[in-house]
């Protein structure tokens, strides 16, 4: 019998209780996928309505928060279910993740961010049979710090991030990703420049390193965790969603990616939402396109990336 897990995030499925709604297909909750130290890092993952099958491909979600909040259950996941739900309507298998936090005290960096990324897809090539999923159809997707990640895990070089030993052996290399207003790259502090006084263009420059002395001190660190640095003209494909009055990740960050893209001839689309600031929130008029249209075109390019056809 499909387990069905209640969950209080907002409206799914369409399927409303009292105020509180229900995945369709059956949902594997808190899976631990790796253990550091006294933390166990977990999973939720979601299987679409026409149940279990021997190889699905898999949507792979990265929470937002700046790499220092959030989770895989919490936060800005709501915004994220539509779409969701539209890939499980074709047959995809739904993944969201909790990785470590950023805080100036636990010694977690940016870094391992990346790295508990990584090992959450290694850990579903390692059990790729038990979920009936296919490892070597993986679309990944994130916003905002989660779409940072989402860009390191289709660009970077799994090899230089090696976490869990027990995981090491499995790496994956995603077949596309998908970026909702993640930064691209932390060399540049024009990219990270707005108009608003109290935003400090080096804002995020501490978590990448733990110390004071910023790109000038530590130049290695920060070409390190932007994904500029890491496309190459075989990388695979990338979808950019970028709010063209976004004051958290401003706008330039997407066409400086682009145009580094077009230039060694990787495939690099760009999608720019008028009037829309960070999370799609309204920046001087209405987004254009709407959310309901951002989280279809979203759905549409994982699926057909992943050649999902459904039923």
């Amino acid at each position: 019998m499909k387990q069905k897990i209640v969950l209080l995030l907002g409206l799914l499925a369409g399927v409303a209780c009292r105020g509180e709604i229900e995945w369709a297909g059956e949902t594997v909750a808190d899976v631990a996928y790796k253990q550091v130290g006294k933390q166990r890092l977990a999973m939720d993952i979601y299987m679409p309505p026409s149940g279990k099958s021997e190889a699905a491909p898999v949507l792979y979600y990265v929470h937002g928060g700046g790499w220092a909040a959030g989770s895989k259950d919490k936060g800005g996941l709501p915004l994220m279910r539509p779409v969701f739900l539209q890939v499980a309507e074709k047959g995809v298998v739904c993944v969201s993740i909790n990785y470590r936090l950023f805080n100036k005290n636990n010694g977690v960096r940016m870094r391992d961010c990346v790295t508990d990324a990584m090992d959450g897809l290694r850990f579903l090539k390692k059990n790729a049979a038990q979920y009936g999923i296919d490892p070597d159809r993986i679309v990944v997707w994130g916003d905002s710090a989660g779409g940072q990640l989402a860009q390191m895990l289709a660009l970077a070089d799994p090899k230089v991030f090696v976490g869990d030993p027990v995981l090491a052996a499995f790496d994956v290399r995603p077949i596309a990703g998908i970026s909702w207003y993640g930064p691209t790259d932390f060399t540049d502090v024009k990219l990270f420049t707005t108009d608003l006084d109290d935003k400090d263009p080096d804002r995020f420059g501490f978590r990448i390193t733990g110390q004071e002395g910023g790109f000038a001190k530590f130049p290695e660190a920060y070409k390190e965790m932007s994904p500029y640095f890491w496309i190459e003209k075989n990388s695979p494909p990338l979808l950019l969603m970028q709010g063209d009055t976004d004051a958290t990740i401003p706008y330039a960050h997407a066409p400086h990616l682009k145009e580094k893209a077009d230039r060694i001839g990787a495939d690099v689309d760009v999608v720019v939402v008028k009037n829309a600031g960070h999370n799609w929130r309204k920046a001087g008029g209405n987004p254009t396109p709407g959310v309901e249209e951002i989280q279809r075109m979203t759905a549409e390019y994982a699926v057909r990336q992943l050649g999902a056809k459904g039923k």
